[in-house]
């Protein structure tokens, strides 16, 4: 009889792991393998399909807008890193060294209102009241009291990277700085205590125990900012459409139109896959940045 229950336990283990892990190979292993193998094709809407081998890899590294994509999503990137994370971390110790505790957690409501407003009323925000590219604009109109005159910002080659940039400033709203806030908080009252008594003013406290604590939630804002930024194209496909003169484009919106705008299905994996041993690579690095780092604290 145990060995019955056992057996009988076995299967329905079996079963419940079965169902999921059938459900992420239809839905993420398959398309992610299918991709891979449409990237050595010439896909065709007619059912059509050539076997090319590098013939899209080719075509995707000597397009000189993808060399572009790449240099506009690596600056995109590395902004983004700076300033979603410096500012999140400044509010969280800003809020951790409250003296005033009621309005400390008064402030964390406060910085989570932005998180119920939905992303694409933030955009249309930005792109029609904040950088709107007319007089009417909010900031041509602080800029023109210095004699400035209006520009187009989303619409200007010159000045649409920095635009995008500074889109959502201050960057402090969402959960990100609670993250960060609970991993102050989880630093224990001794060092803290220690540090005073030994006269460590705040700024170095900052940086030689906050912020090794931090480690952590550090490692995992890098590594899912690297993804979302090498992946993200939303502002590009709803604000600028890559312009002017390509001057926002990004792999990803250039995988999104090779796919639906011109059906070249096998350059858009090519893109993809690309885009994947890129990401890859970066948390690979990422992760070995972190570890040293945590073995040299230690």
């Amino acid at each position: 009889m145990a060995a019955l229950g056992k057996k009988n336990q076995w299967l329905k283990s079996f079963v419940w792991l079965f169902v999921p892990l059938g459900f992420l190979c239809v839905f993420c292993v398959y398309p992610a393998v299918s991709a891979v193998c449409t990237s050595f094709t010439e896909w065709s809407p007619r059912g059509k399909t050539s076997f090319v081998l590098f013939d899209n890899y080719k075509a995707v590294f000597s397009d000189p807008v993808f060399g572009k994509a790449c240099g506009n999503m690596g600056i995109l990137v590395f902004f983004g890193m700076i300033t979603g994370n410096a500012a999140t971390i400044l509010l969280a110790e800003l809020l951790f060294n409250m003296k005033e505790k009621r309005a400390a957690k008064a402030y964390r409501y406060l910085f989570l209102i932005p998180t119920l407003v939905p992303g694409m009323v933030s955009v249309l925000l930005w792109k029609n009241v904040i950088f709107a590219g007319t007089e009417e604009g909010l900031v041509n109109i602080l800029l023109s009291v210095f004699g400035v005159k209006p520009n187009a910002w989303y619409f200007s080659e010159r000045w649409s990277k920095f635009a995008i940039v500074m889109t959502n400033f201050p960057w402090v709203g969402g959960i990100g700085f609670l993250i960060y806030l609970s991993g102050l908080q989880a630093i224990p009252e001794s060092c803290i205590e220690a540090a005073q008594l030994d006269g460590v003013t705040t700024w170095k406290r900052v940086f030689y125990i906050d912020l090794p604590f931090l480690l952590g939630q550090i490692k995992y804002f890098f590594v899912i900012g690297l993804v979302n930024g090498v992946q993200n194209f939303d502002f590009q496909l709803i604000v600028t459409d890559g312009g002017p003169n390509n001057s926002t484009i990004v792999p990803g919106y250039m995988l999104y139109m090779k796919t639906y705008g011109y059906s070249k299905l096998g350059e858009a994996s090519a893109i993809g896959v690309t885009l994947f041993v890129l990401t890859f690579a970066l948390t690979l690095l990422a992760n070995g940045i972190a570890k040293r780092s945590k073995e040299e604290i230690a």
